[in-house]
């Protein structure tokens, strides 16, 4: 077991334990964990998925919820939640993907124009489909929610073209898309889990990252990044997620109960929107940090072309296309 795990393990241990063996007639205690800076869309997700638990479950169901970045990296968390130690979790959904494949077709880089087609898609044939592949895993999809799309920060220059990239070392979550995506874009690229990226970036380790303008500005990445470029080449959705075992041992009534109170949780992160990242963008600049906004994507989309073949493979031609169509 991986050392991070163990003081995840051992923080919600007990929770896990309560969860699975209620008294007769007591609440139901489950837990939700989750690993982000403060405000970032796992927490105000999470928080509204415990608020409207609150409301709805009438004291039937009682949510203990843990975040932050002590608990461990999110692969941590996902493997402590498929051991049944966790009860649920928020996760990003390229984490998530580790464990369903065909999750990871959120990763595609440049599928998805905007929010709102990423939401319709998420709520639509395409996300129950994927939902059906989480049982063989141990798991049960609840809902999916918006991280945002990505971004690339780094300290030595202004990325406006995949040239630009040539002999950064760039940062990309341990996920093959992602790593094969900045490798076609010319970056050399360093797998790291997010709770290291900070320190790495600090002793110049890393020249960079990526990641939603949401967590660059909650993460303070303004401290150790110089410049920030609004490529928007990924679209990161979270995944709320269930335990299968702890989740199935439930009443009918109580799983509803669960999902409706999950779904509140992804709405709230649909719905903080362009405000928001507009505000974050302030504070960075504020920080010292460049904004690069007006993006030239078309030389980044041609530059992944050739990864097309390999991500029809992955995920199925008409399954992309299926994407590609949804308004």
């Amino acid at each position: 077991m991986k050392r991070q795990s163990v003081g995840l393990i051992s923080a919600v241990l007990v929770l896990s334990v309560l969860g699975l063996m209620p008294a007769t007639g007591t609440p139901q205690m489950v837990s939700l964990v989750f690993n982000s800076a403060q405000q970032a869309p796992q927490q105000i997700g999470s928080d509204e998925f415990r608020r409207k638990l609150v409301e709805l479950a009438e004291n039937r169901i009682i949510l203990d919820e843990r975040g932050g970045n002590t608990l461990g990296s999110e692969t941590a968390i996902l493997a402590a939640l498929r051991g049944g130690v966790v009860d649920m979790a928020t996760l990003s959904g390229s984490v998530v993907s580790s464990a369903v494949p065909e999750f990871g077709v959120f990763d595609v880089p440049f599928l998805f124009r905007d929010a709102a087609q990423a939401k319709a898609v998420a709520e639509g044939p395409v996300g129950a489909a994927l939902a059906k592949r989480f049982a063989d895993k141990g798991l049960v999809l609840l809902a999916i929610g918006k991280q945002g799309f990505r971004n690339i920060t780094n300290s030595k220059r202004p990325i406006r073209s995949p040239a630009d990239l040539q002999g950064l070392k760039i940062r990309v979550l341990p996920n093959e898309v992602y790593q094969m995506t900045f490798k076609a874009l010319g970056a050399e690229v360093v797998p790291m889990e997010f709770t290291l990226v900070y320190s790495a970036l600090r002793d110049g380790r890393i020249d960079g990252q990526e990641n939603p303008v949401m967590t660059i500005a909650t993460s303070h990445l303004e401290e150790v990044q110089k410049h920030v470029s609004l490529t928007g080449h990924f679209f990161a959705p979270i995944a709320f997620v269930a335990n299968r075992d702890m989740f199935q041992a439930l009443k009918p009534a109580d799983q509803a109960t669960i999902i409706a109170a999950a779904k509140a949780g992804a709405e709230a992160t649909w719905k903080a929107g362009a405000e928001e990242e507009a505000k974050k963008l302030d504070e960075l600049r504020k920080g010292g940090m460049e904004i690069i906004e007006k993006v030239d994507r078309q030389p980044f989309i041609d530059a992944v072309k050739p990864l097309e073949p390999e991500f029809e493979k992955r995920f199925g031609k008409d399954v992309l296309a299926q994407i590609r169509a949804t308004p």
